[in-house]
């Protein structure tokens, strides 16, 4: 979650300080704006603008929400928001966005999905009306853009239900038609309502992480009815802690969560040294310690899954220097041994969400043999420094129970105590000055103490007006921005033009030593999240993020773990920010003489030759260079057949990694005249075809 407020932390200081700095974030390079269409002088930061406005009755105020987009696209399906902000019903939607391109050239444009829209460029209009189904918008002339900074604004209107999508695709020159690449958009990071907007946006995401809910109910409205099941979320389940975790680590936590995880969401509740002694004995009498142990020769085994696995992108190996968090805000593990009973650990690694269902652990099923061995790396592998001494914490259990209880930690963990009376406040009549967003801790009496900055206590406060409404609205695309942060997505994947945490890490480990593939993402070719959501069928990307299908990647040592309980909703956040709603396209019949010529063009020596690097049906892919390719029906099973095209006109200009090689010219012709013409894409067309066609 840090990784997102911090930039909107800095936004507000640029705001609150009138700083003009002048720069382009969106690339290495910097520019000045002196175009009258670029609305705001100041600094410039990736991503569109884009305002969100529910028009309502005259006799009601509109509700207006601004925020940055990545993408030129969305889809609303009903029943849905665009943002939790609005409430159900008719919208529109404004994008603006600054398109910097490094010369002039002439560019044509269209709009896909349903509703209504305006394109407007430079201050001309370029495309308006009714977008309907497999019918777009497109220019009949090319668009003049100029050299630098390019005034984009895009109007959306939905349907009468609220709902409708839309996608913006241009072709620049001797291209196909694609979206504007994430990294060309930008726009003011001082923009007075986008600050507004990204801080209520902020508010929310500590909302719901801090679990506020758990102590300020609602008047009438039930933890259970939250949209995506996040206000249900609570904390791990403490009535077998003990055989998990150890008295004196549980002890230290309690007095200090952040010690030992720096964006701790466990709030200081007011426990002094000997409080926590005496709640940590109660809690470490909850279950017994099973014996296990762990194979001495499974630590350098241990040590090189943790590798393979990618652990090393969410955490600091205790090999290494804890200070290496730095690299991706990664977690340290030097206090593992000081936490966990070596057979409980064992069994977490496996099943993380057993007694945490809404642990950010994911699930990367692994093997008993993997677990013991990470196990026995964790807990008795080298250290490169060993943890701060934790102090003996032996205290009175008896009493420890009642502070357990006086402290309310039923609250959001299953315990078994009874839980005292107080008085909480309901959310409506909260005082924002008071309690746990107090700025003085006088005022903030005996409520938990969240360390919350002035910014995020701020956000908080500006939040609250909706906090009765906003949890309960169904917005994928709102959930997917949260979720692809707060469960590190971009550690193993890449997005944008920005390397994965992982690719970033491994870099730095091959300046000590060279690393074998099996420990190279790039290398094993870790797929990339930029466009996921317009390159695979929903049905088929929820299946495999909740762990429901196999990898399409069998030969892989990275592996892709299960979400199975936000999985489905994070995928449909996806596919929205991409324009398209949760249905696969729809099958239709193969053509019988595309599908010969397709079959004669996937095999070596009369056509591309893709069996050579993939597999087909059950026929193994027969000489592989660098690396596999994924089998073609399963491939064609996964793929969108727009991605599909695009992807094979030009693999390199989607992902600067592929190993796929480019068969099409400038021109859109292929080696292989005598087929089709030597129409690149009529052949590849043919192609999916033969491999059963979904179009």
């Amino acid at each position: 979650m840090r990784d997102r407020m911090m930039p909107r932390i800095a936004a507000l200081l640029v705001v609150a300080w009138g700083v003009a700095i002048v720069a382009l974030t969106a690339g290495s390079s910097s520019i000045v704006l002196r175009d009258a269409a670029a609305a705001t002088q100041g600094a410039l930061e990736r991503g569109a603008k884009v305002t969100f406005e529910r028009v309502l009755p005259a006799d009601r105020p509109p509700q207006v929400q601004s925020q940055r987009s990545r993408l030129l696209s969305l889809a609303v399906e009903r029943g849905e928001v665009p943002s939790p902000f609005l409430e159900l019903g008719y919208f529109r939607a404004t994008y603006r966005a600054i398109v910097t391109l490094p010369s002039r050239d002439r560019y044509r444009f269209r709009i896909a999905g349903r509703g209504k829209v305006k394109l407007t460029i430079n201050g001309k209009e370029v495309l308006a009306g009714a977008l309907r189904e497999r019918q777009p918008l497109e220019t009949k002339k090319k668009v003049r853009l100029k050299k630098g900074g390019n005034d984009l604004e895009l109007e959306f209107e939905s349907s009468a239900f609220g709902d409708g999508q839309f996608r913006l695709y241009w072709a620049p020159p001797e291209c196909g038609f694609e979206p504007i690449a994430p990294e060309l958009l930008s726009w003011a990071a001082d923009d007075a309502e986008l600050v507004a907007g990204e801080r209520r946006q902020l508010g929310q995401e500590l909302f719901l992480a801090r679990r506020c809910a758990r102590c300020h109910g609602f008047e009438q409205a039930k933890l259970a009815d939250g949209a995506f099941g996040e206000l249900a979320g609570a904390g791990p389940d403490l009535r077998g802690v003990g055989a998990r975790l150890k008295r004196d680590w549980l002890a230290a936590w309690l007095q200090d969560p952040t010690a030992f995880r720096h964006d701790a969401t466990m709030p200081g509740l007011g426990f002094t040294a000997q409080d926590a002694a005496d709640a940590a004995t109660f809690l470490a009498g909850l279950g017994e310690p099973a014996a296990r142990d762990l194979p001495a020769d499974g630590v350098a085994a241990g040590r090189d899954r943790f590798l393979q696995l990618g652990c090393v992108a969410c955490h600091v190996p205790p090999d290494r220097d804890r200070k290496e968090r730095v690299l991706g805000d990664r977690l340290a593990l030097h206090h593992v041994p000081q936490k966990w009973h070596a057979a409980a650990l064992v069994d977490y690694l496996r099943d993380p969400q057993r007694f945490y269902p809404h642990v950010r652990m994911p699930d990367f099923r692994l093997t008993e043999e993997d677990a013991v061995n990470l196990a026995a790396y964790l807990l008795n592998g080298k250290f490169a420094s060993e943890p701060v001494p934790l102090a003996a914490a032996a205290g009175d259990a008896a009493r420890g129970q009642q502070i357990v209880a006086d402290r309310h930690c039923a609250s959001c963990h299953e315990v078994a105590v009874s839980v005292a009376d107080r008085i909480v406040r309901s959310l409506r009549e909260l005082r924002p000055d008071r309690g746990c967003l107090a700025d003085a801790a006088e005022a903030r009496g005996d409520a938990p103490d969240h360390r919350l900055s002035a910014e995020q206590r701020a956000a908080l406060r500006e939040f609250l007006p909706f906090a009765e409404q906003a949890p309960f609205r169904k917005a994928p695309l709102d959930y997917a921005e949260r979720q692809l942060t707060a469960q590190r997505c971009t550690a193993c994947h890449g997005l944008d033009d920005r390397p994965s945490v992982w690719a970033t890490v491994a870099n730095e480990l091959a300046l000590d030593d060279p690393l074998p593939p099996e420990q190279d993402p790039v290398a094993q070719g870790i797929p990339s999240l930029t466009w996921v959501g317009s390159k695979l069928q929903p049905s088929w990307m929820s299946a495999f993020v909740q762990g429901q299908k196999p990898s399409p990647r069998p030969w892989l040592t990275a592996r892709m773990p299960a979400f199975e309980h936000r999985g489905a909703a994070i995928t449909s956040g996806l596919v929205r920010e991409h324009g398209y709603g949760s249905k696969d396209e729809p099958l239709q019949p193969a053509n019988a003489q595309m599908a010969i010529h397709g079959n004669t063009l996937l095999q070596q020596g009369t056509g591309f030759g893709c069996v050579q690097c993939h597999a087909l049906g059950d026929k193994p892919a027969e000489q592989v260079f660098e690396r596999e390719g994924i089998e073609l029906h399963l491939a064609r099973q996964r793929l969108r057949h727009e991605y599909y095209i695009r992807w094979l006109l030009d693999p390199p200009r989607i992902d600067p990694e592929a190993r796929m090689p480019k068969y099409a010219n400038s021109k859109g012709k292929t080696a292989f005249v005598e087929i089709l013409g030597g129409d690149a894409e009529q052949q590849f067309e043919a192609i999916w075809q033969s491999l059963g066609g979904r179009k």
